[in-house]
């Protein structure tokens, strides 16, 4: 008897393409919120990507991220440096955007297991676990572009602060949105 396999092919709602697609307008609106630090600017797209991964969950918030970062690779004037298409992904931020859809995945691996929404403190914690992930990938190949000193003084220090504060807000956002669904 042979053993038969079938593929089943699943078309996404159409819920899940607007989600999505929101999603990713709102990553590229946060990439356009940025103040230039350095070489790489301080974004609002780490506290995005955070709030990505816990509403869509791992899955879909890793594909919504990792489909920002490739239409900005493949050219589309989408991140927050003037720098697209592969000079974006050689350059300083190149390790930032690596990591980009990987962050969502840790928010919604962590939202998948409650921390996020009515946990404060969970959520801000994991909210900060995607951030500060990024900054520190983001900073390791800034390393090798730059020098241990110059990375850390300009690829890391600069964002542990802020990455708490996006933290806060993210899980704020988040909190508030469960309340509000609630009623």
């Amino acid at each position: 008897m042979a053993n038969t396999q079938t593929w089943e092919v699943t078309v996404p709602s159409l819920k899940t393409i607007l989600t999505c697609s929101a999603a990713f307008i709102a990553l590229v609106a946060a990439s356009k919120m940025s103040v230039q630090i350095g070489p790489v600017p301080l974004t609002m797209q780490t506290c995005a990507i955070g709030l990505i991964g816990a509403v869509l969950g791992a899955r879909k918030g890793f594909l919504t991220v990792l489909a920002f970062v490739l239409a900005g690779l493949g050219g589309l004037p989408i991140f927050a440096t003037p720098l697209s298409g592969p000079a974006a992904l050689v350059g300083p931020t190149g390790g930032y955007l690596i990591a980009f859809p990987f962050g969502a995945l840790i928010t919604g691996l962590l939202a998948k297991k409650g921390w996020t929404g009515e946990n404060i403190v969970k959520s801000t914690i994991a909210q900060f676990l995607s951030n500060i992930f990024i900054v520190i990938f983001g900073g390791l190949w800034l390393m090798l572009l730059t020098g241990s000193e110059k990375a850390f003084a300009v690829g890391l220090l600069p964002f542990f602060a802020p990455d708490m504060i996006k933290a806060v807000l993210a899980s704020s956002l988040l909190a508030g949105v469960k309340l509000t669904l609630r009623k």
